[in-house]
């Protein structure tokens, strides 16, 4: 199995997502979006990678993820190249959808195949799995911001070609690959989600990923009301997101070695201050500042989860354990992709901002508990 393969499709698929980001301010004025419809088009590839996941994750522990990774590659490659031709808010948002469908069921398979057989040496795997989707998206900005001045569908085109040429070995490595398996089913759901470890991995995923979708909506607006210029907006994305280019692999290995919830709350402990600045403060020089730091504490949050989740279900049932991990961040993302930029427009960002930064403080608290949860009935055990 080639997991060098499976890293460059990862980022390729991230790339298709990143490369709309910066031209979501040129969709509303090309296309005369109102700004909520701006947000139903952002919110669907959250929404369709959240029903997506739920439903055929149980395949990827039975063992059936070369499929997954061919559905996943097939739905991106139509799903980047859509945006040459949707023109309507209903067509942009079915474009958006199969890239989120793309994104999600190709992460599923590809994050099963690089587990393997069990999760020794998983955190610095997955680490790398997310530092190349995080590439990915970085990359994806300034790749439509150069082609763009070619045309606004040449970046389309260029992505959703690549990803077709590499999609088709990566789906094939995929499928070769040797993991645990287990007879799971929607059961294991439930059974999963009574678990208090699992309910403070969920909670802190809603937080993350929430953050994700109000920066999705709203980012490019913001850094356009400040006064960014679409290639200064590509250039505070890349800055943005350096941290977590370099940190996760360490913080995988990291979290494996001391154990996820010694690295959770720490890592809140510096986003929630991060987005309070995020939002206050009045320059993109500043506002990119504050958003490297946020990104710091990404970096060992979104591992700290993975590992507290693979702690709970091992290699076998890795899947639709993070299945339920994603569905639950993907209903926040989407929730908060939609509704962003709707208080963004009557608030402004300082309200945006602090009042998501006051929900992730709740979120966090509420994790913690669950966590002491679990220790006192992992000791009452002993």
């Amino acid at each position: 199995m080639s997991t060098r393969l499976i890293y460059a499709v990862n980022f390729l698929m991230a790339a298709s997502i990143g490369l709309v980001f910066v031209f979501l301010a040129d969709l509303q004025e090309l296309h005369g979006l109102e700004t909520w419809e701006l947000g139903v088009v952002a919110s669907m590839g959250f929404l369709a990678a959240l029903v997506a996941q739920l439903l055929l994750a149980p395949l990827a522990d039975r063992g059936h993820i070369g499929v997954l990774a061919g559905i996943g590659v097939a739905a991106g490659v139509l799903g980047t190249l859509g945006f040459v031709f949707a023109s309507q808010t209903w067509t942009l948002a079915l474009t958006r959808g199969l890239v989120g469908v793309g994104l999600g069921l190709y992460g599923v398979a590809g994050r099963k195949a690089i587990i393997g057989l069990d999760t020794a040496g998983a955190g610095a795997k997955l680490g790398t799995l997310l530092s190349t989707g995080v590439a990915g998206f970085l990359t994806g900005p300034p790749i439509g911001a150069l082609l763009g001045r070619i045309s606004f569908e040449t970046p389309f085109w260029a992505i959703g070609a690549t990803l077709a040429i590499f999609g088709v070995p990566a789906i094939i490595a995929i499928s070769k690959a040797d993991v645990a398996t287990a007879p799971v089913d929607y059961s294991d759901l439930a059974d999963l989600i009574r678990r208090p470890r699992i309910q403070a991995a969920v909670l802190s995923q809603v937080a993350l990923f929430g953050w994700i979708g109000v920066f999705d909506a709203t980012v490019d607006r913001y850094l356009t009301d400040l006064g960014a210029t679409t290639d200064a907006t590509a250039v505070a994305l890349l800055v943005i997101g350096l941290p977590l280019l370099v940190l996760p692999t360490r913080a995988g290995a990291l979290a494996e070695r001391v154990g996820g919830a010694k690295v959770l709350l720490p890592s809140f402990l510096v986003i929630v201050p991060a987005i309070v600045l995020f939002g206050t403060l009045g320059s993109v020089v500043l506002v990119s500042a504050a958003g490297v730091v946020e990104t710091i504490g990404e970096s060992f949050a979104f591992l700290a989860v993975e590992i507290i989740l693979l702690e709970v279900t091992g290699a076998a049932r890795a899947a639709v354990g993070h299945a339920l991990l994603e569905a639950a961040g993907l209903v926040g993302a989407t929730l908060t992709a939609a509704v962003g930029p709707f208080v963004y427009g009557i608030g402004g960002p300082t309200t945006l901002f602090i009042g998501f930064a006051v929900f992730t403080a709740l979120l966090m608290a509420s994790a913690w508990m669950r966590l002491r949860t679990a220790y006192v009935r992992e000791a009452a055990a002993v």
